[in-house]
C-alpha cells in the first residue's frame, strides 16, 4: 500500500509515485490518496483535484480514497461543511465509490473530535470502509498530555472497533520520537528482547489490535 497526497512533497508526491507505480502490474499494488482541498473547497476546485490525483497516479480506480484530515480549523465543524457538506463533496465522493473509481472510502482524522463523532454518526448512512488515526502506545493513552486538542487513541479506536470499522494507523513511532531513547530506558526495554529494535516495540503495539488493517510507516 502506497500512501500519498495532493499536498505531499510540494505537490509532487503524486507525481513522482505515478511514475514509479507504473512501471508494475497494477493488481500488484495498492494506492491510497485524499482530497486535500484544503485552500480552495469549492465543488469545481475539489472535482479538479479529484480527477487530477487519476491522471498524476495514472491509474484508472484508487484503492483507498480519503476524506484528508478532517476535524483541523478555528471552527472545525463550520470548515468541514465547507470542505464536504455544502459543495456536494461528500455525496460525489459516494457516487464515485458506487461506480468503483474509488475502491475504499475513509477519511483521516486530527483534531477536534465533534467532527470524529459526527462522522460515526452516519455510519449507517455512508458506511465508511475504513478510518486513518494516529495509533502508538504514547498516545493511546497520554495523547491529551502532548497536546490538549488530541484524543486518545484508544478511544478513538474502540469506537471504530465497536461499528466494525477497520483502522489505518499513522504515527506509530510519533514522528519518530519512539526509536530512540535514552541510555537508562533503552536499557529496560532492550532487556525483554536482545535482538528487538525499540521502533519494533512502537509497531508490535499497533499490530498487536486486532482491527487494525493496516500500519503507514510514516
Amino acid at each position: 500500500l502506497f500512501d500519498t497526497s495532493p499536498a505531499y512533497c510540494q505537490g509532487r508526491s503524486e507525481k513522482a509515485l505515478g511514475i514509479a507505480l507504473s512501471r508494475h502490474d497494477r493488481s500488484k499494488f495498492l494506492v491510497s490518496t485524499k482530497m486535500s482541498n484544503f485552500g480552495n473547497f469549492t465543488r469545481e476546485a475539489s472535482i479538479e483535484m479529484y480527477n487530477n490525483s487519476f491522471k498524476e497516479l495514472q491509474v484508472d480506480y484508487i484503492d483507498y480514497y480519503l476524506l484528508h484530515s478532517v476535524g483541523g480549523g478555528e471552527d472545525a465543524m463550520a470548515y468541514f461543511e465547507d470542505r464536504y457538506i455544502k459543495n456536494g463533496m461528500l455525496d460525489f465522493l459516494l457516487n464515485e465509490r458506487k461506480a468503483g473509481r474509488i475502491r475504499n472510502l475513509g477519511f483521516s482524522y486530527h483534531g477536534d473530535i465533534r467532527i470524529f463523532d459526527y462522522l460515526l454518526s452516519r455510519h449507517d448512512e455512508i458506511k465508511w470502509d475504513f478510518v486513518l488515526i494516529q495509533l502508538n502506545y504514547v498516545d493511546w493513552k497520554h495523547a491529551e498530555k502532548l497536546n490538549d486538542r488530541n484524543v486518545n487513541a484508544e478511544r478513538l479506536y474502540n469506537e471504530l472497533t465497536n461499528r466494525n470499522i477497520p483502522v489505518v494507523v499513522m504515527e506509530p513511532l510519533l514522528g519518530g520520537r519512539l526509536a530512540k531513547f535514552d541510555y537508562a530506558i533503552a536499557k529496560k526495554m532492550q532487556a525483554f528482547s536482545k535482538d528487538a529494535t525499540l521502533a519494533s516495540w512502537a509497531f508490535r503495539f499497533c499490530a498487536s489490535k486486532p482491527n487494525v488493517m493496516c500500519i503507514l510507516s510514516g
